[in-house]
């Protein structure tokens, strides 16, 4: 009986040793680190790899951490808000993007603009008009082709290649770099429209993805050509950071709980 009683002690301490460890993992992500792979984070922690990567595989089955794309990075994720308030909403799309709505408005000084699907168009729903001349017009309502400006875009290019493929054979754009352009779109990451035709305006668009590598709608500031353009290409990387600061909160919500689907 006595050493039942001290197997059973031994059993207890290694199970509360790994709990410990599980939860050091955890407080591990509530830094300003967006993710870690399993030697960066065991090297952090002064543990092993195998015990780092056991309390890792723990988190992600019960939905505290997730795998990034690649499987190689891990981040936290959404259901860490069950340990926040309980009466705590999830955001909608428009509420979770507005800080960066006004943030991308102080940073350029042009129209910001947030829309999501709408089956074959884009629908805008939310953004910030410039008191500049030239304006780029935020209509709340307004429907966009897929194909025409850059939001729009970028949501075409988040679709598959079949998708994509059923989409031309219904809408044909009359642009017969349309794939290629996708492909761009795609390897970059953004969407870039500049209109030759009156009025000349320049826009560049950023995918907003949710938890499961869906899109949640797309964010676009756009302005006068004149204007715009060579302002562009100086605040593309200032603009590429907030996005991706932007997807890294986004990622924490599935796509339908952000209110980002229309039906």
């Amino acid at each position: 009986m006595a050493a039942s009683i001290r197997e059973t002690a031994s059993g207890e301490r290694e199970l509360n040793k790994a709990t410990v460890r599980v939860l050091e993992v955890l407080s591990s992500f509530a830094s300003d680190v967006p993710g870690y792979g399993v030697t960066e984070l065991a090297q952090a922690l002064g543990m092993t790899k195998n015990m780092t990567y056991r309390a890792l595989t723990t988190l992600v089955e019960q939905g505290y951490v997730v795998r990034e794309k690649d499987g190689s990075r891990y981040q936290l994720g959404y259901r860490v808000l069950e340990l926040q308030n309980p009466l705590l909403v999830d955001p909608d799309f428009r509420s979770l993007c507005q800080p960066y709505v006004q943030q991308m408005h102080a940073i350029t000084g042009e129209s910001i603009g947030l829309v999501v699907r709408a089956g074959d168009y884009c629908v805008l729903i939310d953004g910030v008009e410039t008191r500049k001349h030239g304006v780029y017009r935020i209509r709340i309502g307004t429907l966009f082709s897929l194909w025409g400006p850059a939001t729009g875009r970028v949501l075409l290019a988040g679709d598959g290649d079949a998708a994509v493929a059923d989409y031309l054979a219904r809408h044909d754009p009359g642009d017969s770099q349309v794939l290629a352009e996708i492909e761009r779109i795609r390897a970059q990451g953004y969407a870039r429209v500049a209109r030759a035709t009156p009025p000349q305006m320049v826009s560049v668009a950023f995918p907003v993805h949710d938890i499961d590598g869906r899109l949640h709608g797309s964010i676009s500031v756009g302005g006068p050509r004149e204007r715009f353009e060579a302002q562009l290409e100086r605040q593309m990387p200032e603009l590429q950071d907030l996005v991706a600061e932007l997807n890294q909160r986004s990622r924490l919500f599935p796509a339908d709980d952000a209110g980002s689907e229309l039906h």
